[in-house]
């Protein structure tokens, strides 16, 4: 037997695979954290600032991702409002705007460790609602009709700097970029707006280049603006390997790059079972983010193969038009009809994504946590423990399954040999 660990929420989960199933490992490649993180941040930002230095009057707003993102603000915030003082900006003019999307809102609570004690007791911080639109300011349209509305402390400041990490997405290519205002700070109606374009074929994971949801965010971001970006990609252990920093386009083309060189990972053949984790906590928080994983598995599993999701989701489903539209259909194949007839709606596009992994491969769930009701509303055949799971999956496939195990699911981009690279 081979004994394997995968993260699941702030712990790990244990199990055997039998030696006579052929397994793979499928993570991330191995990148050393820079010797000295803060170090690592504070080179990118000096370099960035000789060749493109802040304004040093007016307001300054700094956007920073929710706590579904697992951002070491605690490394960078300090460094970056450090060089914003040294150019001017003073603390009394600067604001933390938490770029939340259509999250649930982030909990007064839940500050102190998103952007570290110091920040959160001496900086004015704001919490994004997508909702507020008379917290919006209207900027006209995309290209494509896509109404841009941005949330008003941003807009309305002289200095706008944007901070997050890059990692694979599963429809817009990476995270970073532009995304931290065209969805971050935007409001309802342009998220469901770009949301749409995942629809669209070439809106996939890894890809950069002629993604039409990743051009339409980088169309809102010219449109509104930015004057830097801090954005940092992360190791397995979730470690700063390399900070970047600078015009945001340029952040996000080098770090794509970069990304992706740890993120892609070629499998020879697709198996007959994967397992998967999105990574622990904070993306297995609540199943609208979880839920990722099973699209970046569903890379990996043969057709009629079966996926284990192993997903803590201590928050339960994440969004209630996502657990309705799971809910009222009785298949996978229900909600895809569901949605070609009805069209695109914010939250059921997560059901969508799910669905459209489910009717290529069974999906086990496994959680402690979740309700065993709130999984079968959500499709999930749901077990308590990885014994019961696998039982399941090799009675189905036999001892003899070829498995991978996805330990980072949502941080991996798997590729087939004969199939051409994802990134672009």
């Amino acid at each position: 037997m081979v004994e394997i660990a995968v993260p699941y929420g702030k712990t790990q989960v244990r199990f055997q695979i039998p030696d006579s199933a052929p397994l793979t490992m499928v993570k991330p490649q191995s990148a050393p954290a820079a010797e000295d993180q803060a170090a690592e941040v504070a080179r990118s930002l000096d370099e960035a600032l000789v060749r493109h230095p802040l304004p040093s009057h007016g307001n300054a707003v700094v956007v920073v991702s929710d706590g579904t993102r697992p951002v070491p603000n605690t490394i960078i915030l300090p460094i970056l409002l450090n060089r914003m003082k040294a150019a001017g900006i003073a603390k009394e003019h600067t604001t933390i705007l938490v770029g939340t999307g259509l999250h649930r809102p982030t909990r007064e609570s839940e500050l102190p460790a998103l952007l570290g004690e110091q920040v959160y007791r001496r900086y004015r911080v704001v919490v994004h609602d997508a909702h507020e639109k008379d917290r919006m300011v209207h900027l006209g349209e995309t290209s494509r009709g896509t109404p841009i509305w941005i949330n008003r402390t941003y807009v309305e400041s002289d200095v706008r700097v944007l901070t997050g990490i890059i990692e694979p997405h599963q429809f817009v290519g990476f995270t970073g970029g532009g995304k931290s205002v065209a969805v971050g700070v935007a409001g309802e109606r342009t998220i469901e707006g770009n949301h749409t374009l995942l629809q669209d074929p070439r809106s996939q994971m890894g890809v950069y280049e002629g993604n039409p949801a990743r051009e339409e965010m980088e169309e809102i971001l010219d449109r509104v603006g930015a004057d830097l970006a801090v954005n940092v990609i992360l190791n397995n252990e979730k470690q700063i390997v390399r900070a970047l920093a600078g015009p945001p386009r340029e952040v996000e083309r080098e770090g794509v790059q970069l990304s992706a060189r740890i993120c892609q990972v070629t499998l020879p053949q697709p198996c007959d079972i994967v397992i998967a984790s999105p990574g622990g906590f904070p993306k297995d928080l609540e199943m609208y983010q979880a839920q990722k994983a099973v699209a970046h598995a569903a890379i990996a599993v043969r057709e009629g193969g079966t996926i284990i999701l192993l997903a803590e989701c201590p928050e339960g489903s994440g969004d209630a038009r996502f657990e309705e539209w799971m809910g009222a259909a009785s298949s996978p194949r229900e909600v895809l009809e569901r949605f070609r007839r009805e069209g695109f709606r914010m939250g059921a596009h997560k059901a969508f994504l799910l669905a459209r992994s489910m009717v290529k491969a069974r999906v086990l769930l496994v959680s402690d946590r979740l309700p065993r009701d709130l999984g079968r509303r959500l499709l999930f055949e749901q077990h308590d423990n990885m014994e019961s799971a696998l039982e399941s999956a090799f009675a189905r496939h036999g001892l003899n399954a070829t498995v991978a195990v996805m330990p980072k699911a949502s941080s991996t981009i798997p590729r087939l040999a004969s199939e051409p690279s994802a990134v672009q």
